[in-house]
């Protein structure tokens, strides 16, 4: 049913299940728990609490579709406060970001001994937490969820060099369509649990309001608490369902990058360095304007990785193969005689 109602949707599966659902739930917390404390204050929420059900839920429904779609346009912010770049002090993304390179470090080393001593799960648990981490220190954001999604965003320039933000397009044209739709599912799972986590912070802090001017009750001091608690699980759920969007992440890059590459008229090298430096090449010439590649001699280097014309590889072994026969001839006419 889910794969049948995906097909149905299409590109807007992403949307409805990253964004207006969770909107939709964070809606009916505040709907039932806050709206009754301001309803004597206010007649347009009393009128809408005297509605029958199925009208409430209506009205939640287009509520909901009407912020999922702002929120999903403006999901990038949204993105970049929980990863530790947008209204971060600098100070205290410094010392977040110390505080996580202390703890990959302590992952590492508790990995290492553990594996030496104990078994084998409970060391690959540890080097899970460690794998949440981009591997230079240099690459560790001031959160966790930062942290995983910075891991595979800076997997293909630590393997080969290339700048997969910047590609992103490119890769996502010449990877296997299964990939592609894998990075979309996984990232839709981790958009349900940040729209999730900002409606029951916002569920939480109209709770909060609610008390301060009408008075604590029994509901909002629930919805509160709620709001809090499911916060802290959508942060907790955002961060583990990364680790589907990395696998799905890393295997568009690793097959969609021979594509790229004979997008561009070039092919992947046999030596594993000269493929690292063709990915440099391509980063300068798509990153920088063209008068900066001339000076770094861009157009020399992909000249170098250029494709061979596929008939020069039969040409060259067209004359082995006539001597070859030749010498046959020449052999058979002998023995006859």
């Amino acid at each position: 049913m889910a794969d049948l109602v995906k097909g149905v949707l299409g590109e807007r599966w992403s949307l409805v299940v990253g964004w207006m659902l969770p909107t939709f739930l964070s809606l009916q917390l505040i709907a039932f728990l806050v709206l009754p404390a301001f309803a004597p204050h206010s007649a347009d929420i009393e009128r809408f609490l005297r509605n029958s059900v199925p009208i409430q839920q209506v009205t939640i429904l287009a509520v909901a579709a009407v912020v999922g779609v702002v929120l999903a346009a403006a999901q990038s912010q949204l993105y970049r406060v929980l990863e530790g770049y947008t209204l971060w002090p600098g100070k205290l993304a410094e010392h977040r970001i110390n505080r996580h390179r202390a703890r990959r470090a302590r992952l590492m080393a508790k990995q290492q001994a553990v594996a030496v001593t104990s078994w084998g799960v409970k060391s690959g648990l540890l080097y899970q937490q460690a794998a949440r981490y981009p591997a230079s220190d240099r690459q560790v954001a001031p959160t966790m969820l930062g942290n995983s999604i910075r891991r595979f965003e800076t997997y293909a320039g630590d393997r080969y060099m290339m700048d997969s933000q910047l590609l992103w397009s490119n890769l996502t044209a010449a990877a296997p369509a299964s990939a592609v739709n894998a990075v979309e599912s996984a990232r839709t799972n981790v958009d349900f649990f940040v729209c999730l986590l900002y409606g029951s912070a916002v569920a939480a802090i109209a709770g909060g309001v609610a008390s301060g001017l009408h008075g604590l009750t029994i509901r909002t001091s629930f919805a509160m608490g709620l709001g809090i608690a499911s916060a802290v699980i959508s942060y907790v759920l955002a961060v583990v369902a990364a680790d589907e969007w990395d696998a799905a992440f890393r295997a568009v890059v690793d097959h969609g990058r021979v594509g790229v590459a004979a997008a561009f008229g070039m092919s992947i090298p046999d030596n594993f360095n000269e493929e690292r430096l063709l990915w440099r090449t391509l980063n300068t010439l798509v990153r920088r304007p063209y008068a900066y590649s001339e000076t770094k001699d861009v157009a020399g280097l992909i000249e170098k990785f250029r494709t061979q014309p596929k008939h020069e590889a039969p040409l060259a072994l067209a004359e082995p193969t006539a001597c070859r026969l030749r010498w046959r001839r020449v052999r058979i006419t002998r023995n006859r005689k």
